[in-house]
């Protein structure tokens, strides 16, 4: 079995951003949501992010009564209708990253779900993931071959399996600023590992 892998440094990245609201009403509830993600469409336009990056994953709306007598509300426990939106959000320049978090508070974001970083060319990395495993599987033939005093013929079958591994987690910083200023965000990915493995049978004589 041979195994290789391919390291690329990424160069785009997915955020998962929730917006959640509450009101007494319904028709309050989703205004609020939808003012808050206009807000949050409008600071990633700003920041070059176009509307086919922009994704709602999910819609809901949900109610929950207040209890009545005898029954008594249970501290810290919201009632009314509930909004929650989920969107992802794909950014083609990863300096991009701490900007578009920055720009979700500020519009109102109530969860940041997590980022995730990727490769474009993610075929391209896999198969030099690949041909590293194919290198490896014939270097270890040759080594066993020539130990029993053969020589490789022919190869007579070949399978391969090839998976692109998630980066180390995002280092998350602070950059230095004035007090009275916001500090922005600064997000620095790791690198982006392609793994692959072969099991190739050689015939030798």
């Amino acid at each position: 079995m041979g195994e290789g892998t391919a390291s690329a440094a990424p160069d785009m990245a997915t955020e998962s951003f929730t917006i959640s609201t509450n009101a007494a009403s319904a028709s309050a509830a989703m205004s609020e949501n939808n003012t808050r993600y206009n807000r949050l469409e409008a600071g990633l336009h700003a920041l070059g992010v176009v509307n086919a990056d922009i994704e709602t994953t999910s819609y809901t709306l949900n109610y929950t009564p207040r209890p009545q007598p005898p029954d008594t509300p249970q501290p810290g426990q919201r009632y009314g209708y509930f909004v929650d939106r989920s969107v992802d959000v794909t950014l083609h320049r990863t300096s991009l990253v701490g900007k578009a978090i920055d720009a979700a508070a500020a519009a109102g974001v109530t969860d940041i779900g997590g980022v995730s970083f990727g490769v474009t060319d993610r075929k391209g990395q896999l198969a030099l993931a690949l041909r590293s495993a194919v290198s490896d599987a014939r270097l270890q033939a040759l080594n066993l071959a020539q130990a029993a005093g053969l020589r490789i013929v022919r190869v007579k079958s070949m399978q391969q399996n090839s998976t692109l591994a998630p980066p180390p987690s995002p280092v998350m910083m602070r950059a230095m600023a004035a007090p009275a200023a916001p500090v922005p965000t600064d997000i620095r990915p790791g690198s982006v590992q392609a793994r692959a493995s072969v099991v190739i049978t050689y015939e030798a004589q």
